[in-house]
């Protein structure tokens, strides 16, 4: 079989993303006066905050740069190739990714019907776990094999979810302390940190939650973090009906410091939402209906740019429109050995089905261009032929192009196998590969060209048996990363 764009994509998407864990000093935190209800035990952990250094440190290559953003025309991967059943029969409303281990973390209203550990008397039904704000988060596999349950009761209705790796734990941020409600459904109206704890039963007020209130008043509130640049982002309604986005530093965030560093007027209405770089991108839509919402439905991307507040694409979502029942339900951004990749969902039945699929391709801003990204180089060693022609890169899905026009210091003669530099880990092909490029052609003997090779190392060698001088490039020359 060969090896497409969408074969070699779900192949990866299968392998967890492994990464040294943060080692992150603990630092005791105040949490909001709340009343603590009894709940199953669980490991206490001290809630820890973090330099941006020491973070920055430990994160595997690979981030993307603040402006750039996922291309919402590229083809889509699916990422189980099936529908992955969740603990409780209801949707799933948000998905998020552990940075360090890969597992994935869904956030699901309970069903009714059942009793958690430590409760008693008659079960409660489905509305009365909605009007609570009981939560059940799913950890997953790769595969989408459901790993182990945690739930929350008491928190909201579980429109943001972010995962935060320290010292080997992982830490859910999601809404916190919803009011109870006669109809409808709960929200939360905080920002709790908890660890995630594999058949925990927490209530909403639990010492063991870390609580923040970054907007005083707010009806309900939901985060979404970006670990890759440090930052955090909430939604959050006024009493007027109003929604509103702010994104803060995270380190300060956590020092409850909520200055916000953008805030801007949410607009359309939202399932799901994520924070990656200077931009948002929130996704809408409602389940097919033959009456109101006929196939191919209202599915849409919204995508922000943080520091204007301008929505800069909106995109009709042609994703799986094949589903009998699509629902858009959860979006964020996880890593990948391609780099960061944007994964939104459906929920593929009215009851716990779920689908997920993946866009790795990038652009940048409103033009749609894939911007270059200078790589490091010895320029003493080998000088570039000019302002314009050093090293550079530019990444499309698992497409590494690169530029440079360089010359040999001294004008003396190039020698073969010489290497020019070292590309960063996730630029790295997993087999050596080879390209064309060109040479001055000042006194050159047969063809123009020449051969690059770039080996699974990293390095960037030049094969050419004359004894060259003057400059030699590489302009439009790519690579499978």
């Amino acid at each position: 079989m060969s090896l497409s764009r969408r074969t070699v994509l779900t192949a990866l998407a299968a392998t967890p993303v492994l990464a040294p864990a943060a080692a992150e000093a603990a630092v005791p935190q105040t949490a909001v006066p709340q009343t603590a209800v009894p709940q199953t035990a669980v490991p206490q952990a001290a809630p820890a905050a973090a330099t941006a250094a020491t973070v920055a440190e430990s994160l595997p290559p690979g981030g993307l740069p603040e402006g750039h953003r996922f291309d919402l025309a590229a083809e889509p991967v699916d990422l189980f190739g099936k529908e992955v059943l969740l603990h409780h029969t209801r949707v799933h409303q948000q998905i998020a990714y552990d940075p360090v281990t890969g597992l994935g973390y869904a956030v699901q209203l309970m069903s009714g019907g059942r009793l958690l550990p430590g409760e008693t008397g008659t079960p409660p039904s489905t509305a009365e776990r909605n009007y609570r704000g009981d939560l059940c988060v799913n950890q997953f596999a790769a595969d989408g094999t459901v790993l182990a349950v945690m739930h929350l009761r008491g928190f909201g209705h579980g429109g943001g979810l972010g995962v935060e790796h320290v010292d080997g734990t992982p830490w859910l941020w999601l809404e916190t302390d919803a009011d109870r409600v006669t109809s409808g459904f709960a929200y939360g109206k905080h920002v709790g940190r908890v660890a995630f704890t594999p058949d925990a039963v927490v209530d909403a007020g639990s010492s063991l939650v870390e609580v923040f209130d970054p907007v005083p008043g707010a009806l309900h509130i939901t985060p979404a973090l970006d670990v890759d640049h440090r930052r955090i982002a909430v939604r959050h309604v006024s009493s007027t009906g109003t929604a509103e986005y702010r994104v803060y530093e995270l380190d300060a965030f956590k020092r409850r410091e909520f200055t916000a560093q953008y805030a801007f007027p949410a607009k359309y209405r939202t399932q799901a939402w994520c924070l990656y770089g200077n931009l948002v991108h929130q996704n809408e839509g409602n389940a097919y209906d033959a009456a109101t919402n006929p196939k191919p439905g209202n599915s849409w991307w919204n995508v922000y740019d943080i520091t204007t507040g301008d929505v800069i694409e909106r995109t009709f979502n042609t994703t799986a429109l094949h589903l009998e029942h699509r629902e858009t339900e959860g979006i964020t951004v996880r890593r990948t050995p391609d780099g960061p990749q944007l994964v939104f969902g459906f929920a593929t039945q009215a009851t716990r089905h779920m689908a997920l699929y993946g866009i790795t391709g990038t652009l940048s801003g409103p033009t749609g261009h894939v911007p270059w990204t200078e790589l490091e180089w010895d320029a003493a060693a080998y000088p570039a032929a000019g302002s314009s022609y050093s090293p550079e890169y530019r990444q499309s899905g698992n497409r590494v192009h690169l530029h440079l026009r360089v010359n040999r210091a001294g004008n003396t003669a190039w020698v073969s196998g010489d290497k020019i530099l070292t590309l960063p880990p996730h630029l790295r092909p997993r087999r050596t590969q080879g390209m064309v490029g060109q040479t001055t052609g000042a006194g050159v003997t047969g063809p123009f060209t020449i051969r690059w090779e770039v080996t699974p190392d990293g390095a960037l060698r030049v094969y050419d048996e004359r004894g060259l001088k003057g400059w030699i490039g590489l302009d439009a020359g790519f690579f499978l990363s």
